[in-house]
């Protein structure tokens, strides 16, 4: 059978990267800009879309739900913030409250599935969960400094996704473990 390429390392690197940039911008390090919402457009949405379709083609169910949920998030925040900007429609913080907290919801489910992955990606989607709740909770309550923790955490989440991705890449191309990432927590 021919080798297949691992679609996943793109996926994560999509996912940490335009979680990083984002979260640079929620912990007031750079301006929340065209810049953020063209990376959740194409690198958070669009390429986490190409990743769900070609991890469906493998039989990759988790991977679909996984990296096809959050394309949609990465989309629809694109969206949302672009429509914005250029008055379409408003946004109140309240709506957004309420949409980081489903998108919680949603990534918790994601972490019991992940229990029996690497530890490393079940690390990530638990950090994802205080991520969207934090900021979730902040945009519903305006507790400014719970939004700015969640900044600083997202970058934490970030980072944490694209050293996966790496070692994954790593370990593939090196054919050995260079890059730990971890039993899985249950067998």
């Amino acid at each position: 059978m021919e080798k297949q390429a691992n679609p996943a390392v793109l996926g994560l690197l999509a996912y940490g990267m335009t979680t990083v940039l984002l979260s640079l911008a929620n912990s007031g390090i750079i301006p929340f800009d065209g810049m953020i919402i063209s990376m959740a457009l194409l690198f958070g949405g669009a390429a986490q879309t190409l990743v769900a379709s070609m991890l469906f083609k493998l039989g990759d169910t988790f991977g679909v739900v996984a990296f096809g949920g959050y394309s949609f998030l990465w989309l629809s925040f694109g969206l949302l913030n672009l429509g914005s900007f250029i008055e379409w429609w408003t946004v109140s913080s309240v709506a957004i409250g309420f949409y980081l907290i489903i998108w919680m919801i949603f990534t918790l489910f994601l972490v019991f599935a992940s229990m029996v992955a690497p530890k490393v990606l079940t690390i990530i989607l638990m950090l994802t969960v205080v991520l969207l709740g934090s900021l979730g909770i902040g945009a519903l309550t305006g507790n400014a400094a719970l939004s700015l923790f969640g900044g600083y955490e997202g970058i934490v989440t970030g980072a944490l996704a694209m050293y996966m991705a790496f070692a994954v890449l790593l370990n593939e191309m090196w054919g050995k473990q260079v890059l730990p990432l971890g039993k899985p927590f249950r067998s």
